[in-house]
């Protein structure tokens, strides 16, 4: 394992290959023909018998997930090597969409990635990706019931319409089963913690052919223990003092030059209301104990891993109509139950923005600051218990016995889908109707309910407990000062679709083959805030997205093998947005075959995107953008301005509020791409394909918060004028009405601001064969290089962000590596099947060239972790990460089975990463892409029973 994973994997490739021509002689003929079958490839309408088509596609088996080791289709999904910046992990405690998981091809977002169901759309998370992207969640698919998994790694609107712009995930569920199978298994670390349980069950009846007739039921649980982040303290990557290494302390509750002295605290102190100096300690900490940083604490309830559980069932009926007519019904319920753990509440009295709340929402279109006063700094009265010093105190206290914000999701999908399909006349027809929704209830405890909690501190007879104390504190005293919140998102799909095709004519290469089709898509997204939270009365998450989308297409495609070793394909749809606008997506593509060992292929797409009801709806959400100085009540240039005659200090370096709002006139996001590759297959053992991608997409959709020729101060919403501090000629304080009133918020609507171009190459290496004696021996090497990744806005320069950690902004802050390879070898003889996987990341920059808060080392870290204030260089790119896992199975008879997987065989930790925000607060690693690294090694064992 001292190799590097890429001269590794070659080496190991070209050496099984130097042997594959002994083996070869070895190898056993060939069995029968067999009957030639056409079927439908992700990407076309139209049925073929060649399953090699001109856009590149990845197939996973039913076999290939189980050789993973892995039991979910999200932890398959993370490591393919196409998935890359923007890809959403359960892990991610910050996540808009939090109990979800979502893909990202060729790094585009989740939003530029459709996912399918048996070529069907599925409704989106009710959720969406940072309050803007509409994604599938893809933790929810069972296994059981999947028979492949299909990758299309080209743009294909001109099939599916809009959001197929990076590419296509379609999940192809079993047709039909006879018999049944139960599979249960179990699994925990090395460390005895984050234990699973997965048991799934499929049973079929009927045979289709003798009986006419076929339905099966699958049916499958499983649940995820937590993993804590004090189950991994000692790990780097969870370390919170960095001075051995030149850095800061960030342990809470430990006094340092970066925290002014004045850290957070789990047994309260007390801060004087005009100079924040302390005053006085509560039992737990006193002076002395403070000074030697010896009131030191964990969050204790920080989650590296969510507990998660999923129970999944899924049915499906066919009949056969008469003739070749076939209606094929399936029916499924998937239940995920998650949670995002945050901090403890905090009173936020030594920072100088206070407890604010923000009254925004559907029934409350002007957003107002609340208390609509000032921010509330939270006081104790002078006959407080433990406050000696004769009058009102600030208090600085984090409430532990409240536990880390939490946030519990329900998540249920519904899915009833219809097709009846057969041949009318020359033509191959389907008709679908499909419906489905997702309902996302969330119970969020931890959040302050601001009037309430000021009240209980002031109750002269039972004032609300801390520290020590707070265990006298009743539970509905603590409901009271911070209710559970209750929240429930709808996301709902309907469609109806008719497709046919047809052999036209035959040309030298086969028939001349022509598809059709039209569709009608209805999508309604009704995702609120609390209500406690749009009032303003409690602080909270107060997205919200309220809106429909329709769209209506037709589209067409043909498929010409014009000449034996010469195949072109052709399509177009064009699609009406309702309200929006039309789209029209043409597709060309060719496959040339010069000689039986060669293959070239390529395409030419458009795509489009269409805005979703999250960007164009009733919709809206409340952020803290960048400090500022307000132009116009502290306009006085100077060291300090704050201290400079005629400004008002507290509006100056001031945390202006952002209000995201929907866009208007907003057009379509619009792609062009194109593909070029090669397919090498010299012998039955030996393939070897390599695609080229290049995708641009414009009009791009995002907050004018990122864009850098917007001014938000041309638009910046002022209350009332109020008295408050100002700085007079002699350079005291005095007090003045300004003429004008305090900056409120600065408004940010979505806006088409925002290009993106990204290139790279897809290699695939497979090497199959027998050797006498031994078994089955096979290699497969994946890898994703990514040549550029560049992204500008029509107000900015464009900048390249590949090998970076740009752009910073999106969906946790992911990372944007270079490479991703999988190393896939595989033994199988009679009953014996081994699988051995190596995953590997390539490192990347802390560096955001996208963000002018990360264009450096120190300030990347500094606008993430702030654990250097002289970065060391080490810490300036995040190195590789490579993980192995092993899968083994073994079958005992004709119906037991036994398997085994260990995952991260090798208990590598995740490389130290100082600047993304997409991990649990106080850890230093990247869960998108090293998430099993902190999980560590993993065992998991189990039986499958086939009746």
């Amino acid at each position: 394992m001292k190799y590097k994973v890429l001269p590794l994997a070659v080496h190991l490739a070209l050496t099984t290959l130097a042997i594959a021509p002994a083996a070869q002689a070895q190898t056993s003929a060939g069995s029968e023909a067999q009957p030639i079958q056409r079927v439908e490839i992700t990407g076309s309408t139209i049925r073929r018998a060649d399953k090699e088509t001109p856009s590149p596609v990845q197939v996973l088996s039913a076999q290939d997930l189980k050789n993973s080791g892995y039991t979910t289709v999200s932890e398959v999904l993370r490591n393919v090597t196409a998935n890359g910046q923007g890809t959403l992990s359960q892990s991610f405690s910050g996540a808009f969409a939090g109990g979800a998981s979502g893909i990202s091809l060729r790094g585009l977002s989740v939003g530029a990635t459709l996912v399918l169901i048996d070529g069907h759309r599925m409704a989106p998370y009710a959720l969406s990706d940072d309050g803007q992207r509409s994604f599938v969640d893809i933790s929810q698919i069972p296994f059981e019931a999947i028979e492949r998994i299909e990758i299309l790694k080209d743009g294909a609107s001109s099939t599916y319409g809009s959001d197929a712009v990076a590419g296509v995930v379609n999940v192809i569920l079993k047709k039909t089963v006879v018999g049944g199978s139960i599979s249960a298994e179990a699994g925990q670390t090395s460390k005895r913690d984050g234990r699973t349980a997965h048991v799934s069950g499929i049973y079929g009846w009927g045979d289709l052919d003798a009986d006419g007739h076929n339905t099966y039921l699958a049916v499958e649980y499983r649940k995820q223990n937590k993993i804590l982040l004090t189950d991994r303290l000692g790990k780097d990557f969870t370390r919170a003092d960095w001075t051995a290494l030149g850095g800061r302390n960030l342990t809470r509750g430990v006094p340092t030059a970066s925290n002014s002295r004045r850290p957070t605290s789990i047994t309260g102190y007390f801060l004087d209301p005009s100079t924040k100096a302390i005053t006085g300690f509560l039992p737990g900490c006193d002076q002395t104990m403070f000074n030697a940083g010896q009131c030191a604490y964990v969050d204790k309830d920080l989650e590296l891993q969510p507990e998660t559980k999923n129970v999944n069932v899924m049915g499906s009926f066919v009949q056969k109509l008469g003739a070749d007519w076939k209606l094929n019904l399936k029916g499924s319920l998937f239940e995920s139950k998650a949670e995002q753990i945050g901090r403890f509440s905090t009173s936020n009295a030594r920072r100088a923005a206070g407890l604010t709340g923000l009254q925004y929402g559907p029934g409350y279109p002007n957003p107002v600051s609340t208390p609509t006063d000032g921010a509330l700094f939270l006081t104790v009265p002078s006959t407080y218990p433990g406050n000696n010093t004769g009058s009102e105190q600030l208090l600085q206290y984090d409430f532990p016995e409240l536990g880390g914000g939490r946030t519990g999701l329900k998540s249920d999908t519904v899915r009833l889908v219809g097709d009846v399909t057969g041949t009318l006349g020359q033509w191959d027809v389907t008709a679908s109707v499909g419906y489905s929704k997702s309902t996302v209830k969330q119970a969020i405890d931890g959040s302050f309910h601001l009037a309430n909690l000021q009240a209980a501190f002031n109750d002269p007879v039972h004032p609300y407990l801390v520290g020590a104390a707070a265990s006298g504190n009743a539970a509905t005293l603590r409901q009271f000062i911070a209710p559970t919140q209750h929240a429930k998102a709808t996301s709902t799909l309907e469609y109806a679709s008719l497709r046919g095709s047809r052999d036209l004519t035959d040309l030298q290469g086969g028939a001349l083959a022509l598809g059709v089709g039209a569709e009608y898509t209805y999508r309604k997204l009704n995702a609120q805030a609390p209500d406690s939270v749009a009032s303003g009365a409690q602080i909270g998450n107060n997205a919200w997205a309220i809106g429909t989308q329709k769209i209506a297409a037709t589209y067409a495609e043909l498929v010409a093998p014009v000449l034996k070793n010469l195949e072109l394909d052709a399509s177009l749809r064009y699609d009406h947005v309702q309200g929006v606008a039309n789209s029209t997506t043409p597709k060309f593509g060719f496959k040339y075959v010069p000689a039986k060992e060669l293959t070239l292929r390529g395409t030419y797409t458009k795509g489009f995107r269409a805005p979703n009801p999250a960007e164009t709806g009733n919709t809206g959400s409340f952020f803290a953008a960048n400090a500022t100085d307000d132009p116009i009540l502290c306009a006085n240039d100077g060291d300090a301005k704050e201290t400079v005659a005629g400004n008002y200090p507290q509006q100056c370096n001031l945390g202006l509020a952002g209000v995201q709002q929907p866009g208007k006139n907003l057009k379509p996001e619009k792609s062009k791409s194109y593909t070029l590759g090669l397919i090498l297959e010299p012998s039955k053992m030996f393939n070897l394909s390599a695609d080229y991608y290049h995708i641009r997409v414009d009009n791009q959709i995002i907050s004018a918060y990122s864009d850098p020729g917007y001014d938000a101060m041309a638009y910046v919403v002022r209350g009332n004028p109020v008295a408050q501090p100002f700085v007079l000629p002699d350079g005291s304080l005095g007090t003045r009405t300004p003429s004008v009133g305090n900056m409120l918020f600065a408004p940010y609507p979505y806006e088409n601001a925002l290009f993106t171009s990204t290139r790279g190459l897809d290699l695939d290496m497979r090497l199959r064969f027998n050797v006498e004696g031994v078994g089955k021996i096979s290699a497969e090497l994946i890898e994703s290089h990514m040549f550029s990744y560049k992204q500008g806005t029509k107000g900015g320069e464009t900048v390249e962000l590949a090998g970076t950690h740009g752009p910073s902004g999106v969906s946790g802050d992911t990372g944007n590596p270079k490479d991703r390879a999988q190393l896939i070898l595989g033994f199988e003889n009679g009953p014996l099947n081994l699988t051995g996987t190596v995953n590997w990341v390539s490192g990347y920059s802390v560096t955001d060239p996208s963000n002018a808060n990360a264009l450096t080392c120190q300030d990347a870290i500094d606008n993430g972790s702030g654990a250097f204030a002289n970065a060391p260089a080490q810490f300036c790119r995040v190195k590789h990460f490579t993980s192995f896992d092993l899968n083994a199975s073994y079958k005992l008879t004709d119906r037991w089975t036994i398997h085994g997987s260990i995952l991260n065989l090798f208990n590598k930790q995740p490389p130290l990463d100082f600047q993304t925000y997409g991990s649990a607060a106080s850890t230093f690693y990247n869960p998108a892409l090293h998430q099993a690294g902190a999980v560590g090694r993993f065992f998991n064992i189990g039986a499958n029973y086939k009746f």
